[in-house]
């Protein structure tokens, strides 16, 4: 059940996404029918972005329908009043039930209609985001009964092997009798028999033959350590040796280096440094031999897409061919079948 609230949840943010780049794409479509320099901008703008409240009309008869519509005029006003104040001081009267002059009344019906669906946008995400928000208080409800599920589960489960360990305690207390014959038991004290066997192990042969198996393989286990421990210690040895020698050798090799320097530039130089900061040419050529390879291959493999995508063409139009021939073929061999049972009727 959480994972189908998590899917619902997931669902429910695709269509509030969905919604939002609705909105955007409005807006975006808005400003693209304004174009630039626009005198009613500003009007149109504060008509697109004013609330209207939706009022669900009853047709009960054209009373009905004018008591509604005057009721939607009464909604209206103080929300022109509120437009006013936002917009500032203004002495003309916010109306957008009227086109304005010199605008274009193309325009100013986009605007309404521009409006009415944004009304609507935000109604639905309204609605998507409440029922997103009553997904997550169920999600949150579920999943803190599983955590206490889970918790119980958990206890129960200790308590479980808790009394398990007990029973097998109190199992391992009880007396066992456990029949031997003389010559089965090898306990002796002095070369004797004791009387008393509390201190005496009982167990099976293959028990004592894998315990005297397990002490030859530790035996030979702990030869093969010690083996493998003595060539360790020759190669780290050795190791140590080859590490003194190359460091002797490194060091030989940079006096050398430093002396040749000296020489041909009379002071020690960062080769590294010149290297990041110089230009390689080499590496240069190689890459614009590879952007033309590429370039190469591109085309060979554009072609050879082009090339396939007729072949399959050519292929669909041939098994459409043999397709029909079949048909033609089972048409002629049922035909067949029907005269040679009127021949043998005959």
């Amino acid at each position: 059940k959480l994972n189908s609230y998590l899917a619902q949840m997931e669902d429910r943010k695709c269509e509030i996404v969905k919604l939002q780049e609705c909105e955007k794409a409005l807006y975006a479509n808005f400003q693209a029918s304004l174009g630039e320099n626009n005198e009613f901008a500003h009007f149109l703008t504060k008509v697109l972005k004013k609330k209207v409240k939706c009022m669900e009309k009853k047709e009960v008869g054209r009373e009905a329908d004018e008591e509604d519509e005057n009721e939607e005029e009464n909604d209206e006003e103080p929300n022109l009043g509120t437009d006013e104040e936002n917009s500032g001081s203004e002495d003309e009267v916010f109306d957008d039930s009227v086109c304005p002059k010199n605008c274009n009344e193309a325009l100013f019906q986009n605007t309404i209609q521009l409006r009415q669906k944004r009304l609507d946008i935000e109604k639905a995400l309204t609605e998507e985001k409440k029922a997103a928000a009553n997904l997550r208080k169920k999600y949150n409800a579920l999943a803190k009964k599983a955590k206490v599920v889970e918790t119980s589960l958990d206890t129960a489960d200790r308590e479980l092997k808790t009394f398990q360990w007990e029973k097998q305690q109190r199992l391992n207390e009880l007396y066992v009798v456990v029949p031997l014959k003389l010559h089965q038991v090898e306990y002796l004290v002095n070369g004797e028999m004791p009387s008393d066997f509390s201190q005496a192990l009982v167990f099976t042969n293959q028990s004592l033959e894998y315990l005297q198996k397990r002490i030859v393989d530790l035996h030979n286990e702990k030869r093969m350590q010690r083996e493998i421990y003595k060539k360790a210690q020759e190669q780290h040895k050795q190791l140590l040796q080859d590490k003194k020698e190359m460091e002797i050798k490194i060091r030989q090799l940079e006096e050398k280096c430093n002396h040749l320097m000296m020489k041909k530039f009379g002071r020690l130089v960062d080769f590294e440094a010149v290297q990041a900061h110089s230009v390689n040419i080499r590496m240069e050529e190689l890459e614009v031999q590879i952007m033309e390879k590429e370039y190469v291959h591109s085309q060979e493999l554009k072609e050879w897409e082009e090339r396939i995508l007729d072949l399959q063409q050519q292929l669909m139009k041939l098994t459409k061919e043999n397709t029909s021939k079949l048909q033609q073929l089972n048409q002629f061999c049922h035909e067949k079948q029907q005269l040679e049972t009127k021949l043998a009727s005959l």
